[in-house]
C-alpha cells in the first residue's frame, strides 16, 4: 500500500515541499536518510502502519515520497551539473593546450636557422655516404631525424630540392668555369691510341750517374791537393817574418800591455751598454706582444671541471672551443661533447658538388669529388630497379668507350649485385621485348658469357675480345 502511495506521489505533480517537512520539525525529530521521514515509524502514538487508518500515516507516506522524488530530482541536478562541469573541464584543457601550442610556435629566426642547419646536416651526410659509394634519398632525412620540427618530409624534401636549384642559377657562372676546368685537366691525360713497344735504346741512368759520381770526387781530391800546397807555401812565409819581428815585438810589448788594459775597459763598457740596450729592447718588445695582466686574466682560458665549470689552473692555455661544443672529463680524459645549454649556432652551408639525379618516384643526391659521374649512374640505374635499361645500358657503354664486350659477371659487382639467375632472366626478358636488337650475346671458350651492342663491334670482334680476355691474357701472366 505504501509502495502504491509512492508512485502516485511520484506521478503526482510536484508539491512544494517546505522546510518544515524536510526537516522534520512537526514530530521534533531529524529526517530519515531514506524517506526523509524524522523517524521509521508513523508520527502519532499507537498509530497503525496501514494507510487509511491513519490520516498521519499516508501524510508521512506521502512526504516520504515527495522526499524520494525531490532526492531523485536533487541527484539529476547533480549528475547534469557534473557532466556540465566535465564538459567546461575538457574545454578549459583544450584552450590551455591550445596557447600552448602557441608558446611554442617557432619564430620566423628560429625556423630560418633550424631549416639552415637541417641543410647543413643534410649535404654533410650526402658527403659521407659518396665516400662509401651510395646514394642518399630523401627518405633517409627523416630516419636521421634532420626533418626540422616545424616542416612534414614533404616539405623539407622540396626545400633541399629547390636549394639546390636556386644555387645552380645563382652560381651558374662559377660552377661552369669549374667544369670547363676539369675538362682542360682531363685532356692533358690520355690513353695510349697505338701499341707502345720498346725503344730502341734505353739509357743506362745508373751507369752515367756512377760517371758522374767518379768525376766529382776526383775534382774534389785535386782542389784539395793544391790547397795543401798552398797552405805549406804560406806557413814558411810567417816563419821567417815572425823571426825578424821578435826583437821589436820585447820593445813594444809595455805599450801594448797598457793599450790592452784600455782596450779591455773599453770592451767592458761597451758590452754593459749593449746588454743594456737589448734589455730594454727587449722589455718594449713584451710591452708591445704580450697582453697586460688583467687581459690576460680575462682572455685566457681554464680548466673545465667535471660538469664543465671553471677552475683557477689552466693546462688548455689557448685552446678555443668550437661553438657548441663543451669540456667535460670522463674517465680522467677531457672530451669535447655538445653543450645543451648553448645556444643553438648558424652551420655553414657547402654544396658546391652536390648533385641532383631525378628518377621516376624521387630524387638522389651525390657529391661529384667523392664519386665519379659513371658510377652515379650506375647506382642511379640500381637504386630505380629496373634491371632491363641497368643491363642495356652497361652494354652500350662499354662497347662505346672502350670498346669491348661486356661480361655478365660484372654484373655481380657493387652497385648492381645481380645474380646470375637474374642475369639470365633479364636477357630472356630483353628478347622476348624485341626492342633492342642491337644487344648480342656471345661466350668464350671456357663459357664466360659476354654481350655486346652491335653499334659498336662486329661479333668477329666481340668473341675475340670476350676469348682474350677469359682465357689468353690468363694464360701470358
Amino acid at each position: 500500500m505504501a509502495a502504491e502511495d509512492a508512485q502516485a506521489a511520484v506521478a503526482a505533480p510536484e508539491e512544494d515541499l517546505s522546510q518544515e517537512n524536510l526537516t522534520g520539525t512537526s514530530c521534533g525529530k531529524g529526517p530519515d536518510a531514506v524517506s526523509g521521514c524524522p523517524d521509521a515509524t508513523p508520527c502519532g502514538e499507537g498509530a497503525d502502519t496501514e494507510a487509511g487508518e491513519t490520516p498521519g500515516a499516508g501524510a508521512n507516506e506521502a512526504v516520504a515520497a515527495s522526499g524520494i522524488a525531490g532526492a531523485a530530482g536533487t541527484a539529476g541536478g547533480v549528475s547534469v551539473g557534473a557532466t556540465d562541469a566535465s564538459g567546461a573541464g575538457e574545454a578549459a584543457g583544450e584552450g590551455s593546450d591550445a596557447a600552448e601550442a602557441r608558446q611554442a610556435e617557432p619564430t620566423p629566426e628560429e625556423r630560418e636557422l633550424a631549416e639552415n642547419n637541417a641543410l647543413a646536416d643534410v649535404f654533410d651526410d650526402v658527403r659521407r655516404q659518396s665516400s662509401d659509394s651510395q646514394l642518399v634519398v630523401p627518405s633517409r632525412w627523416v630516419e636521421l631525424g634532420l626533418v626540422p620540427g616545424h616542416m612534414t618530409s614533404d616539405e623539407f624534401e622540396m626545400l633541399v630540392y629547390e636549394y639546390l636549384e636556386d644555387y645552380r642559377r645563382d652560381h651558374k657562372d662559377e660552377i661552369a668555369a669549374e667544369k670547363a676546368e676539369r675538362a682542360r685537366k682531363a685532356s692533358s691525360i690520355r690513353s695510349a691510341t697505338r701499341a707502345v713497344g720498346v725503344p730502341p735504346k734505353i739509357p743506362n741512368r745508373r751507369l752515367k750517374q756512377i760517371e758522374e759520381d767518379e768525376k766529382a770526387t776526383a775534382q774534389k781530391a785535386a782542389r784539395e791537393a793544391s790547397e795543401a800546397e798552398a797552405g805549406k807555401a804560406v806557413a814558411g812565409d810567417d816563419a821567417k817574418a815572425a823571426s825578424g819581428e821578435a826583437v821589436a815585438s820585447d820593445g813594444a810589448s809595455a805599450s801594448r800591455q797598457s793599450a790592452g788594459d784600455a782596450d779591455a775597459s773599453v770592451a767592458l763598457e761597451s758590452s754593459q751598454v749593449a746588454a743594456e740596450s737589448t734589455s730594454s729592447v727587449r722589455a718594449e718588445a713584451m710591452d708591445t706582444f704580450a697582453p697586460h695582466a688583467s687581459e690576460a686574466a680575462s682572455a685566457a682560458p681554464v680548466e673545465p671541471s667535471k660538469d664543465g665549470a671553471a677552475s683557477d689552473d689552466d693546462p688548455f692555455a689557448g685552446l678555443k672551443l668550437p661553438e657548441g661544443y663543451k669540456l667535460v672529463e670522463l674517465e680522467g680524459e677531457y672530451v669535447l661533447v655538445p653543450d645543451e645549454d648553448a645556444a643553438p649556432v648558424k652551420k655553414e652551408i657547402h654544396c658546391e658538388h652536390i648533385v641532383t639525379l631525378v628518377g621516376q618516384h624521387s630524387y638522389y643526391l651525390y657529391d661529384s669529388d667523392l664519386m665519379t659521374k659513371n658510377y652515379a649512374h650506375w647506382a642511379f640505374l640500381a637504386a630505380e630497379d629496373n634491371p632491363l635499361a641497368t643491363f642495356v645500358d652497361c652494354v652500350r657503354e662499354d662497347g662505346r668507350i672502350y670498346p669491348r664486350p661486356f661480361a655478365a659477371e660484372d654484373l655481380a659487382n657493387p652497385p648492381f649485385h645481380m645474380s646470375k639467375s637474374k642475369v639470365e632472366d633479364t636477357w630472356a626478358e630483353l628478347q622476348k621485348s624485341g626492342e633492342y636488337p642491337d644487344i648480342e650475346r656471345c661466350e668464350a671458350s671456357n663459357g664466360d658469357v659476354y654481350f655486346f651492342s652491335t653499334l659498336y663491334m662486329d661479333r668477329t670482334l666481340a668473341e675475340s675480345l670476350a676469348e682474350y680476355r677469359s682465357v689468353e691474357r690468363l694464360s701470358n701472366v
